[in-house]
């Protein structure tokens, strides 16, 4: 029974066409399929190198967070950071280290180290440092001077140079 079915499956004529027009009714026929075609699964990677970036990571946050503590007072002067509120450093350092420990890992995890992801992680990390200094400009502007502006308080020290002056103070 299944021999008469193959053969009458064999015997089915298709109809004549040309090589022109087999192309053009393949081209949608593949197209349709890899449509349909279930997208293939990510290639697993190794899980010592993953476990070996996520250190790295927290490394490269670790010293993002002490060279922008030490840049920014560097450039800005430790003085106007110590007039500084404590969360106002603390968040503005810790984006800066998130955005560059992000940039970092876009220009990892891609074949290409300059990338979308990479100009946007730069981006950010130049718009937070225009941050700290527009802060540090604003305390720099509004410090508290310790001089005085009155002349009351000055004093006058007054020495003779001759033993005649000494004489004419005492009388």
């Amino acid at each position: 029974m299944s021999e008469r079915l193959e053969q009458s499956a064999t015997e089915e004529v298709s109809p004549e066409v040309s090589p022109e027009e087999s192309t053009l009714l393949e081209a949608p026929a593949a197209e349709a399929e890899r449509r349909r075609a279930p997208v293939p699964a990510p290639k697993p990677q190794d899980v010592r190198r993953i476990s070996w970036l996520r250190l790295g990571y927290c490394v490269v946050f670790l010293l993002s967070i002490l060279a922008i503590f030490t840049f920014w007072s560097e450039v800005g002067g430790q003085g106007h950071l110590d007039l500084m509120p404590w969360y106002t450093k603390m968040i503005c350092v810790l984006i800066a280290a998130w955005c560059s420990v992000r940039l970092t890992a876009a220009m990892v995890e891609q074949p290409s180290g300059w990338n979308r992801r990479t100009v946007g992680w730069l981006a950010g990390l130049i718009l937070i440092a225009f941050t700290m200094a527009a802060i540090t400009l604003y305390y720099h502007l509004h410090e508290e001077t310790d001089q005085q502006d009155s002349d009351e308080s000055t004093a006058t020290a007054m020495t003779p140079k001759s033993p005649r002056m000494l004489r004419s103070f005492a009388e």
